[in-house]
């Protein structure tokens, strides 16, 4: 099922095409995100015990979030448009506006696995990790429980966080105007 991360978002992006262009990036991202945390809510509705449902919804939420930040090189591509024409530059802002976004992304994308690891070792992670098959049954209970939490609440949690910032973004229907920058 991890393979489907790869191929599986590509496959998605690419067979929409139609849908991106009649819709446009910004419903269709606002959509993912709310999708995102529907899902999320349902699996928890579910519980832990449901262990294919989990399986599924790990994969789709996977492929969804891989497919959604496929489509993020286009906002900020309007972005930069918007700037180069409200401020009359004779060149456009790409490298700060791609930075910025780097800025952000990455020091994300890097203390996530940390955080995880901190919430985990605070419910006995580490020690049933070194006690192997001797440990105890109910504080490996309580470690599935949050673990299933962590996977249930984070992506709920950071998908309403998404849909707040993503709503205000003004450029939304950038995909009906023509090109509004080229290079000579």
């Amino acid at each position: 099922m991890y393979g489907a991360g790869f191929i599986c978002p590509q496959l998605l992006v690419l067979s929409c095409q139609s849908l991106l262009h009649g819709l446009g990036y910004y419903r269709i991202i606002l959509f993912t995100f709310y999708l995102e945390a529907a899902m999320a809510a349902i699996m928890l509705m579910l519980g832990p015990q449901h262990y294919y449902f989990l399986a599924f919804f790990l994969t789709i939420n996977m492929v969804l979030i891989q497919a959604s930040f496929s489509l993020f090189g286009l906002p900020l591509a309007d972005i930069i448009d918007t700037d180069l024409q409200r401020h009359n530059r004779s060149s456009p802002l790409s490298s700060m506006v791609f930075g910025t976004n780097a800025l952000f992304t990455k020091p994300g994308q890097s203390l996530a696995p940390m955080i995880v690891l901190y919430v985990l070792n605070q419910f006995g992670y580490e020690q049933l990790k070194e006690e192997g098959g001797n440990s105890n049954p109910s504080a490996l209970a309580s470690l599935h429980n949050v673990m299933f939490y962590l996977v249930c609440l984070v992506p709920m949690c950071v998908a309403c966080a998404q849909v707040l910032a993503w709503k205000p973004f003004s450029i939304r229907n950038s995909h009906t105007v023509d090109a509004k920058y080229i290079d000579n």
